[in-house]
């Protein structure tokens, strides 16, 4: 929170020449952003029926699964997978019982105002970050959420701000700062991580 004090920013400021990405700007290689698992999980269809699958791999915005059951491409249903939670998915592509999914994002449903949705996580690692019109820096977060982290900047930026966050295994995330104290800064992503992919950030950060 802002009332936290440092004495100095424990910044590793590597900027890089090249791989400079822009705001709506894909990653070159996305699969190998793509985590391998092995996760028992259930595809809720929309006329209530379920089936079992497995999910083989795992990202910020998609995953492949392992089904018995024949998806249609644009098919919609919710992922279920075990112990993390659920997704809304779309069914991208189908071939030889495996199939490739598209994380839907969910209606937004008006609420009243809270500091923070997400509970944050203390921990202590390297992100990417890059603010409009620069190159691409390490630097350090100390803590972090589904909805957004604390990160330690080389220099101080100002609430409003927005910057594109990149966790090693995850695609860039925009977000935007809501409070600056010295060079610590929270910053808010605009697009929430989905807690089965937050759960996999924590193990690969730790």
């Amino acid at each position: 929170m802002p009332g936290d004090s440092y004495n100095s920013p424990v910044v590793t400021m590597m900027a890089l020449s090249e791989d400079v990405f822009e705001p709506n700007q894909k990653p070159k290689r996305p699969r190998k952003l793509r985590r391998n698992v092995e996760l028992p999980a259930v595809a809720i269809l929309g006329d209530g029926s379920v089936a079992s699958v497995t999910v083989l791999n795992l990202s910020y915005d998609g995953c492949r699964i392992k089904s018995a059951l024949a998806l249609l491409p644009g098919v919609q249903f919710t992922l279920s997978v075990l112990g993390l939670g659920k997704m809304p998915a779309n069914v991208r592509w189908y071939t030889d019982g495996v199939a490739g999914l598209s994380f839907r994002p969910e209606p937004i449903e008006p609420a009243a105002e809270t500091p923070r949705q997400h509970k944050r996580v203390s921990l202590k690692a390297q992100i990417l970050v890059r603010r409009s019109g620069r190159k691409n820096y390490f630097v350090q977060t100390s803590n972090v959420s589904p909805s957004g982290c604390r990160v330690e900047f080389v220099d101080r930026p100002s609430v409003g701000e927005r910057h594109w966050v990149k966790f090693d295994g995850l695609d860039v995330l925009e977000a935007e700062v809501r409070w600056v104290e010295r060079f610590s800064a929270g910053v808010k992503f605009i697009r929430p991580i989905y807690p089965a992919v937050f759960e996999l950030l924590l193990a690969r950060l730790r």
